[in-house]
């Protein structure tokens, strides 16, 4: 109907709008995250919480996920909730695992290093609406886990 159409595109021109005015927000909100990104790599210093490998060109991360591995990844995301630190585990099941994927051609020996990672990584909050006192809440957490 003309009023279904009507209103679906006035949805659309809200969502526009919306995400227009978020746009402005952007540049700050990245370096937000970045400000954060660097809090934890120097901040948190437990050896049994690995960070992935620091971007070779600083400005080419927009840290839109902070995510560390660790061996005890769900006893370290338990610990990290009763702290009240919400981590999340993003990318539970490797794409190759993934019912739009399972029909494509790949590497008999699988993808080891994914799936590797999919059993390890865990992702720590990196908001840019975190106070610093947040920031501090999650390396003191990171580092107080001591794998049980």
């Amino acid at each position: 109907s003309t009023l279904a159409r009507s209103s679906a595109a006035s949805d659309v021109y809200k969502r526009q709008a919306m995400l227009s005015a978020r746009l402005k927000w952007l540049p700050e909100f990245t370096q937000r995250r970045r400000e954060i990104a660097d809090a934890y790599r120097i901040g948190i210093s437990n050896p049994l919480v690995k960070m992935l490998s620091e971007p070779q060109e600083p400005g080419s991360h927009v840290y839109h996920l902070f995510v560390v591995t660790c061996e005890s990844r769900e006893r370290l995301q338990a610990h990290l909730q009763s702290k009240g630190v919400q981590a999340l585990i993003h990318y539970p099941i490797t794409i190759q695992h993934q019912d739009p994927c399972l029909s494509l051609e790949r590497d008999p020996l699988g993808l080891a290093n994914s799936e590797r990672h999919a059993d390890i990584c865990l992702s720590l909050p990196c908001h840019p609406q975190m106070t610093e006192d947040d920031v501090r809440a999650v390396v003191d957490a990171v580092n107080a886990f001591d794998g049980s």
